[in-house]
């Protein structure tokens, strides 16, 4: 059956209309009709049951023809026919609000179209009417139609189906509308007026076919009860698994004995009581705004709707669901939804998962080395060790099973809150217990005792010595007051200041007073010499402490400075120096040194004489420049571990040189087992952070070794000092030179091409080393690599040019390089100039002496270093200009040397040229330094130089 539209004439005296021409709905005024509103409403609907419309929805043939003679009934039935029908059905609905349009039913057996057929549709839409009698022998039922003034039954009255689903009946000239129920259940009564259903299925009858008329529709009742009633319903939050196996939250509501889910259409619920076969059915109606009400509440404590009754939380950005948010969602609002009367269900889950009320107090009582952890956990009725969920919060394993077979999930904030407690605890005695040092972790950022370490006021400070020699400035009392702190507290730490800051003088300060508390005798001036085995045990004014003597291991070109700086601060400590070729070596040293507050020595000595030093205990043993300890694999890392001592303390002004290895190195020394071992450290720090640039691994680390370093900028607390003034000189290679520079470059870059070919990425790296070396000899001068090279070298001359200048107005300068060649050839200037001048490497035997000249007399204009040998340990601030010749990756190197210069004593403006050639790889350097310094400005505000260089910089660095 369709719907069609036609334009008619009806012409008078006949009993039929004509039909001239169906309505082209695309053109509907052809024929100079004036279409109403509701016309052109009707129009647009019925062009939707046209066959140039279906054929176009529902086709894939060639033509309308073949779309019809090759219609699967499948297809008809389940797709076609409802499309028809939904619009047929919203056609019959217009025109009931139409009496104005004539409709006429056509039978398919005649061509005209009869008045007489005119038909009306029921302004109303209207329901079924069941009607159900039980009686002893069974059911009764029938069905009419309820319309306003009575029922009307179909029976014996011919109806005709125009609709099926919603139905729709055209009974004697008039169209009923039934939206409630489809036409099969009217089907039966068009022939007799009521269906009986036997007493053995009435039970199953009741239960279904009754009750969900009872629900759906009106129904008039003969041997049991329909009743209405209220009832207090109930919202329940069910853990499920949707049909894609995912977990989610089902909000069900609860009325009476039935549950019924959110969102699901029913209005009215019902239920079936039979007692000994008497049935009543209660009706209850759902209350919509208690169950919006619910949906409300739900939404204030972060869930949200998903597909039908499904609800999951909120999903923030760094989150993605999983049965573990599901129920620490559950576990954070339980008591809240507790509160709303919204239960909490568990029934298809392979688990049964807690929920409900749990907590974990942690308490710790501080021993001598130790924390004794003491953290009771709270689970419903449960209370248990937390050592038992130790190992499950340090691998990550979320689920802890309870005494009841119950799946307890151990909350998120239990991993980021105990996790790295836990991961440095040690497990001793069925107690959980934690390193003194580690005391940071048990601390909160709003609340961290260690930051007010390092702002210790003066009132509540050590007091200072009173036999030092020197006024301590605030920042030196300040780390003064630091590393005593660490002292009384057991701790280790790294004096990490920036050069020129006075780390001697503050750890000097430290040892007297350490001394100086335990009955330093004051006495007259001893003799320089030093003992022997045979000298007599007590000397006056030797160490008489009680305390053990102190070890202080550095370069062997610092020992002297060292030497001078005690002398000058702190007279009346007494030093011993165990080092030079004709020192003792003997594993009965102790009974020379023990009569000595400190011994000095340095990291090659230490190496070498370990077999003897390690059999003394020492009080403090103290690393200067400990950088030189940076390799764990090393033999002076290897024979530092074996000194036996009672505290460690490090000093250095670039703590990390290559990598975060470095770090772990150096505090490994003073306070062993602080970060790990290195195994752990590479796991958890160095590729977190030097790989994944993690920021959450950053701040552990930082606040991990924050208590035990201490570093200051010359530019924060040294405000008196002069400026620096830094200035990049760039120089033009002369045209020989970069003819040479450019051949060379060019046999390198192809050399390393090559072999990054075959694989070998060692070789490839030794390679690249090698050809660097060799191009920055050459961006320098030629004559570095070819002795025999009679041209000129760009940079070379600007350099001189600058000498010169700089020389005749009286001033002094330091000249650092790489490259003991590259100072000899500047050496060579300076003496047919006869400019009288210093020069420290590493062959430099009377280092001091050498320092003195260059300090004391004015006509030493000059001082030639080089940056190895020389970037330490100097105080040279007669000089005012700097020329650092070639640049390196470490920018720290340079900075130290720079600080040789700019430190405290220093009364004028410090002038620093840098000397790059141009278009060579000196520029790629400086690029290099900048992109790879940001490390250790994370950690310890210092520099961190180029590390390991991948195929593309290679590449990148000979193009």
């Amino acid at each position: 059956m369709l719907t069609i539209p036609y334009f008619a004439e009806d012409k008078q005296g006949s009993s039929s209309l004509s039909l001239t021409e169906m309505v082209n709905t695309e053109n509907p005024s052809v024929h100079d009709y004036n279409f109403s509103t509701r016309e052109l409403e009707l129009l647009e609907i019925m062009k939707k049951l046209s066959d140039k419309y279906l054929f176009k929805i529902f086709s894939r043939e060639k033509n309308i023809k073949l779309f019809y003679e090759n219609i699967d009934p499948k297809k008809f039935k389940n797709h076609i026919r409802p499309h028809i029908e939904k619009y047929m059905y919203a056609c019959f609905n217009k025109l009931a609000k139409s009496p104005d349009i004539p409709i006429y039913y056509k039978g398919e057996k005649y061509s005209n179209l009869y008045k007489s057929d005119i038909i009306s549709v029921y302004e109303e839409e209207v329901e079924p009417v069941f009607y159900f009698n039980l009686t002893q022998e069974g059911i009764d039922y029938s069905l009419k139609l309820k319309l306003s003034g009575e029922d009307l039954t179909i029976t014996h009255k011919k109806p005709l189906v125009l609709t099926d689903s919603p139905c729709t009946l055209l009974i004697r000239e008039k169209l009923y509308r039934i939206p409630s129920t489809d036409s099969k259940k009217f089907l039966p009564f068009f022939d007799k007026q009521y269906i009986n259903v036997q007493a053995r299925s009435v039970a199953t009858y009741m239960d279904t076919f009754v009750s969900k008329a009872v629900k759906n529709n009106h129904v008039v009742a003969s041997g049991f009860e329909i009743k209405e009633a209220q009832t207090k319903p109930t919202a329940i939050i069910s853990l499920e698994r949707d049909i894609s196996q995912q977990p989610v939250l089902v909000l069900k509501y609860k009325y009476a004995h039935k549950e019924y889910l959110a969102h699901s259409q029913s209005g009215t619920l019902v239920q079936l009581q039979n007692q000994n076969n008497t049935y009543t059915f209660t009706k209850y109606k759902r209350s919509i705004e208690w169950e919006n009400n619910i949906i409300e509440i739900l939404r204030s404590i972060g869930l949200e709707a998903k597909m039908g009754a499904n609800f999951l939380p909120v999903r923030t950005k760094n989150t993605q669901h999983s049965i573990y948010t599901l129920i620490d969602w559950l576990n954070k609002n339980i008591t809240f939804l507790q509160e709303h009367n919204i239960k909490v269900i568990q029934k298809t889950l392979e688990n049964k998962y807690f929920v409900g009320q749990y907590s974990c107090e942690l308490k710790n009582e501080q021993g001598e080395d130790w924390f004794d952890l003491k953290m009771i956990v709270k689970v419903g009725e449960f209370q248990v060790p937390f050592i038992k969920m130790r190992k499950h919060i340090i691998i990550g394993k979320n689920e802890y099973v309870l005494p009841n077979g119950d799946i307890f999930i151990i909350p998120q904030e239990w991993f980021t809150q105990y996790g790295d407690i836990l991961l440095y605890a040690e497990e001793k005695d069925d107690k959980i217990i934690l390193n003194k040092m580690h005391y940071s972790l048990l601390e909160t950022p709003s609340n961290r005792s260690h930051e007010k370490i390092k702002n210790i006021s003066i009132e509540n400070a050590a007091k200072v010595p009173s036999t030092l020699n020197a006024q301590l400035r605030p920042y030196q009392l300040q780390g003064f007051n630091w590393m005593h702190y660490l002292h009384e507290n057991n701790f280790g730490g790294i004096l990490a200041d920036d050069m020129g800051l006075g780390k001697t003088l503050q750890t000097i300060t430290l040892l007297l007073k350490i001394y100086e508390t335990q009955g330093l005798r004051q006495s007259k001036p001893q003799a320089a010499a030093q003992m022997n085995l045979f000298e007599p045990s007590t000397i006056e004014g030797f160490n008489t402490s009680g305390l053990a003597t102190s070890l202080i291991a550095m370069p062997t070109s610092l020992i002297h400075n060292w030497l001078n700086e005690f002398q000058k601060f702190a007279p009346s400590l007494k030093v011993y120096i165990y080092s030079g070729t004709k020192r003792l070596k003997s594993k009965e040293i102790g009974k020379i040194i023990r009569h000595y507050h400190v011994v000095l020595t340095s990291y090659g000595v230490l190496r070498n004489d370990i077999a003897y030093l390690m059999h003394y205990k020492f009080h403090y043993f103290i690393l200067d420049e400990s950088q030189y300890i940076k390799n764990p694999n090393s033999k002076i890392y290897e024979a530092i571990s074996k000194i036996d001592c009672h505290k460690k303390m490090a000093i250095t002004g670039t703590p990390i040189e290559n990598s975060l290895t470095d770090l772990w190195a150096q505090m490994n020394f003073v306070n062993k087992g602080l970060l790990g071992n290195l195994n752990f450290f590479k796991r958890h720090f160095i590729t977190p952070i030097s790989k994944d640039n993690n920021e959450d691994q950053e701040e552990k680390l930082q606040n991990l070794i924050e208590p035990f370093v201490l570093r200051r900028t010359k530019e924060k607390v040294a405000k008196e000092l002069p400026p620096i003034n830094e200035q990049i000189l760039y120089c033009d290679m002369t045209a020989e030179q970069r003819k040479i520079y450019e051949s060379e470059k060019s046999g390198i870059r192809n050399e390393l091409l090559q072999t990054l070919e075959n694989g070998g990425m060692q070789k490839t790296t030794f390679l690249a080393l090698q050809g660097l070396t060799r191009l920055r000899l050459l961006a320098n001068h030629p004559k570095l690599v070819n002795p025999d090279f009679k041209g000129e070298s760009g940079k070379f001359n600007i350099i001189v040019d600058n000498l010169d200048s700089i020389t005749n107005k009286k001033h002094k300068i330091l000249i650092f390089s790489s490259f003991v060649k590259d100072l000899e050839l500047i050496e060579d200037i300076l003496k047919q100039r006869k400019i009288k001048y210093s020069k420290l490497t590493g062959k430099t035997s009377n280092r001091q002496q050498v320092v003195d000249d260059f300090e004391a007399k004015e006509d030493y204009k000059v001082f030639l270093i080089s940056l190895k040998a020389g970037g330490v340990g100097l105080n040279l601030i007669s000089a005012d200009y700097v020329f650092l010749l070639n640049p390196w990756w470490n920018p720290a190197a340079e900075a130290q040397a720079i600080n040789r210069a700019h430190r405290i004593g220093q009364t004028k403006n410090v002038f620093v040229y840098r000397f790059i050639s141009m278009d060579t790889i000196e520029e790629k350097i400086m690029k290099l330094q900048e992109h790879k310094s940001k490390l250790a400005d994370t950690f310890i505000n210092s520099n961190n130089p180029f590390k390991n260089m991948n195929e593309n910089e290679i590449k990148e660095l000979f193009s």
